[in-house]
């Protein structure tokens, strides 16, 4: 694949534009107020702008430069995080949606696709399928956003290319061959580069299709014990292309954990015909969307009424789980598993750390949780509600919270929770991100809420200070004005 060379444009012109022409030309939003889906977050910009082209991001970097206003970008509001708050000019992404013709590379022997920033994974899906020969994601990209394997990467390793405008209106082009250290900082960019344009992912011929395995077992039978559990978890994600854990609070009556059961999920790559059928998929996954729809009605109850929420996990936890089931299943199917999972807003925090030798500190890890929600309980104080769930994946080159110069190991990505307004939760889960600090030197998903944790900035800094310099570097040379800088990541990086 021939790796495109940076556009470079005139700062003081876009398309013939000058600057002091572009305010004529910029059409605002309306309605200023930005919130997230959640719930937790939100702002009220200068300006909210929509852009559909290149020309566009363009012109609305250039006029923000102009004015010395800050700017950030959004895309559905899915983060937890304050990563798109500002009072200067928020781009909402979600119209560059163009999916590029898959590219095959003889070089590399594989495919890639470059898709615009506002793409939603089950539309590249749908274009992916229908091209010849048929491509799909890689089978760690998981509910449309989480990756969950051990035999392959984080998803930002997943990229080999990025587009980003930088302050000036240039846009530049990001790759490995071309320069390293430059790569790394635009993979995960967190928009302090300038605003991302498209990424090219590798992908995959669709040839063949994954075994799914749903099981219920108890929890004092699979993750009680950490030097009993610890060693069969191993083996478990180890020998699967991917394996993810839920846990429901309160799941049996009574508050006590002993009876509670967890849901494991199993993947493995097959080429086996499909068990299931389009049409009963398109059933299943309808009736997923309605049970969702009706769950949020109870989840609304327990912010209000938290005294219920035994029983009403216990009830969730029931209408969620299925009979044990082994199925073969289509790649999107498989990956794509939870229908409507948009009709419950909550609050989530999520660490990573790096499993040790015999997983023992997964299981511990996860205990803690359980231990301290029962706590909290005979207190009568329920501020986690939703769900305990843990990932896998390998280790990132990246400067991601799976980091690590050895490319084997394995790193567990373990999170909490709760229904928005659920009274608690930022103390809950901070108290549980101490623990995981303390003793497993588990880092936050810089999406997902961190920023409410005691001391968080300087604890990152002494973990991670050498990544954050050689960001630094990069990001002062693409954003010399700050321009694109936010509270989230002052003090990290930035001026001090």
């Amino acid at each position: 694949m021939t790796v495109l060379e940076p556009i470079p444009i005139e700062p003081s012109t876009v398309s013939g534009l000058k600057v002091a022409d572009v305010v004529t030309t910029l059409e605002d939003d309306s309605d200023t107020t930005f919130s997230n889906w959640a719930g937790n977050q939100s702002c009220t910009p200068e300006h909210i702008y929509y852009p559909e082209t290149l020309d566009d991001i363009k012109r609305y970097v250039l006029q923000a430069n102009s004015e010395g206003a800050n700017l950030r970008c959004v895309g559905l509001g899915h983060s937890w995080s304050s990563t798109a708050i500002t009072d200067g000019y928020l781009l909402n992404m979600t119209k560059m949606e163009k999916v590029h013709d898959p590219v095959y590379s003889d070089k590399e022997k594989s495919w890639t696709v470059e898709v615009e920033t506002g793409v939603l994974v089950n539309d590249l899906d749908d274009a992916l399928s229908r091209h010849n020969p048929p491509l799909a994601l890689p089978s760690n990209v998981v509910l449309e956003s989480h990756g969950a394997a051990t035999k392959t990467r984080t998803l930002p390793d997943l990229v080999s290319q990025v587009t980003i405008v930088d302050a000036t209106g240039t846009l530049n082009t990001f790759s490995h061959d071309k320069n390293p250290e430059e790569f790394s900082a635009a993979t995960v960019n967190l928009g302090l580069l300038g605003v991302v344009y498209t990424y090219t992912l590798r992908v995959e011929l669709d040839n063949y299709r994954l075994q799914t395995s749903d099981t219920f077992p108890l929890l004092i039978d699979t993750l009680s014990v950490p030097d009993v559990h610890g060693p069969l978890l191993k083996q478990m994600v180890t020998t699967n292309d991917q394996t993810e854990i839920f846990y429901w609070p309160f799941n049996t009556p009574g508050l006590d954990s002993k009876n509670d059961a967890i849901w494991v999920k199993q993947w493995q790559r097959t080429e086996l015909s499909p068990t299931v059928s389009p049409k009963k998929e398109w059933f299943h996954e309808l009736l997923q969307k309605l049970e969702t729809r009706f769950g949020d009605k109870l989840y609304e109850v327990m912010p209000r009424h938290p005294e219920l929420t035994p029983f009403l996990s216990c009830l969730m936890f029931d209408m969620a789980k299925d009979v044990d089931r082994d199925e073969v299943l289509e790649i999107r199917n498989a990956i794509h598993y939870q229908q409507g999972i948009d009709n419950i807003p909550c609050l989530d925090m999520e660490m990573g750390f790096k499993c040790d030798e015999n997983f023992g500190n997964v299981v511990r890890a996860w205990n803690y949780v359980i231990d301290q929600l029962y706590e909290y309980a005979n207190r009568n104080e329920f501020p986690f509600n939703l769900t305990l769930e843990m990932r896998f994946v390998k280790a990132s080159s990246q400067m991601s919270n799976a980091f690590d110069t050895d490319p084997e190991a394995i790193y567990c990505m373990m999170e909490i929770l709760s229904v928005t307004n659920t009274k608690g939760f930022e103390a809950f889960s901070a108290n549980i991100a101490l623990y995981w600090m303390k003793e497993f030197n588990a880092k936050p998903h810089w999406a997902k809420m961190w920023e409410h944790i005691p001391n968080i900035k300087p604890y990152l800094v002494k973990q991670v200070g050498d990544r954050f310099k050689s960001f630094e570097v990069v990001r002062q040379k693409y954003d010399p004005t700050d321009m694109f800088m936010n509270k989230t990541f002052s003090g990290l990086v930035g001026p001090t």
